[in-house]
């Protein structure tokens, strides 16, 4: 089968999939996932309020440099950096057909409908096996920038574009939305 039939193929099954409905037992798992972020959210400002802290503390009496790397921050938390939280909802990198775990889906959805800002970032494989890298960036606004990337797709548009999307919504392991605007270059 060609690359282009195959490529024709994953198109139209992704275009497709968004006709199907979730089945009750995922829509029961983000709604405990919302339950479990909420509480755990104040707790996580609570703790990165006090690392930080406590790095700054430390570089104050010479332990460290104002120059040493930010923590490395892991799936999903919540960065207090500023004076409004970011919540990080992870970078993950899916291999052939292997979809977004629902937690993160429901972490990201969280954090629009609350108009948070938030990041999640993916990098998903072409049928080829070509990674093409999708970030997806929140703000008070509930709009979201999706920036994706496909330079490293040998049988794509190999450039960098950037969309405005409303509406996203958890689409059978993906993030999809009800409208974007037409993709830029970046």
């Amino acid at each position: 089968m060609s690359t282009r039939i195959r490529k024709a193929l994953a198109d139209l099954e992704h275009d497709t999939s968004s006709l199907r409905l979730a089945p009750p037992a995922q829509i029961r798992a983000r709604g405990e996932a919302r339950r479990r972020h909420q509480v755990t959210g104040g707790v996580a400002t609570a703790v990165a309020g006090t690392i930080t802290a406590t790095i700054f503390g430390v570089a104050a009496v010479g332990g460290g440099s104002a120059t040493s790397p930010p923590p490395v921050r892991t799936s999903p938390t919540v960065n207090s950096s500023a004076a409004t939280a970011e919540t990080d909802c992870g970078s993950h990198v899916l291999r052939q057909a292997e979809k977004l775990p629902d937690a993160v889906i429901a972490c990201f959805l969280d954090a629009v409908a609350a108009k948070r800002p938030a990041r999640l970032a993916e990098t998903r494989p072409t049928v080829e096996g070509d990674p093409i890298q999708i970030l997806y960036v929140t703000d008070a606004t509930g709009a979201v920038r999706v920036t994706t990337d496909s330079r490293q797709d040998a049988y794509g548009d190999r450039n960098v574009t950037r969309q405005t999307c409303t509406g996203p919504l958890a689409d059978h392991g993906h993030i999809g939305f009800a409208q974007c605007s037409s993709p830029a270059p970046a």
